[in-house]
């Protein structure tokens, strides 16, 4: 589904949100809390059919699926415990590492819309392409406590986000400390634009590299 026919189609915005919260738990929980306790990072990476762990455990989300190393693969529904049984990790979120995260429990539904899913994962993919054009020598990171797929640049975060309290859809932000006053900056980080506007890579650059001028022009 691209970003015009998700936008024309006028996803319910329960269902939406439901499905990111899971998502998010699964992205915290199932795929970053394994890694991190097998003595990796925090940091996923987008992929073709949804996103992944960087290291250890290879766990992958894959539309509505999750795969481990590429020899079992669970079908996302139930609980998040039995996912966790059903692929032979420990659920739960890495240990202290942030304050903020997705607050799904092990006795939590974990099933997913599947529309709801495959808008999320069709906008981190357009996203995670765009910050490759972007910034082609950084490799953008899926961050599990926000879950957005970012990049850093000059102590400025441009990315894109798929929900969240403040902005119930997935947007694309600039967040810095030293944004001015300008009608760019709409928000209390910074700057977001709502996924229904960013249908394109050459959109999101577009607006990720005006708030990268708009910064340079402020020294």
């Amino acid at each position: 589904m691209d970003q015009e026919s998700a936008a024309a189609s006028g996803p319910d915005q329960y269902i939406l949100a439901t499905t990111r919260g899971r998502l998010h738990g699964i992205a915290e929980c199932l795929l970053a809390g394994p890694q991190r306790r097998a003595g990796g990072g925090l940091a996923l990476r987008v992929t073709p059919s949804g996103f992944a762990t960087t290291g250890e455990p290879a766990l992958r989300l894959d539309g509505t699926d999750l795969v481990l190393d590429e020899s079992r693969r669970v079908a996302v529904g139930g609980t998040f415990g039995d996912l966790a049984e059903l692929l032979g990790v420990e659920f739960g979120a890495p240990a202290g590492e942030y304050p903020d995260g997705s607050n799904e429990g092990s006795a939590d539904d974990a099933s997913l819309d599947p529309a709801s899913a495959r808008l999320i994962e069709a906008w981190f993919r357009l996203a995670d392409a765009a910050l490759r054009v972007m910034a082609p020598e950084v490799n953008p990171i899926l961050w599990p406590e926000h879950f957005d797929v970012a990049i850093l640049l000059d102590d400025t975060s441009y990315g894109a986000s798929a929900g969240d309290s403040f902005h119930a859809t997935p947007y694309a932000y600039v967040s810095s400390g030293q944004h001015g006053d300008s009608e760019f900056w709409n928000a209390p980080f910074g700057a977001l634009r709502d996924y229904t506007q960013m249908g394109s890579i050459a959109e999101l650059v577009a607006f990720w590299r005006a708030g990268q001028a708009l910064l340079t022009a402020r020294g």
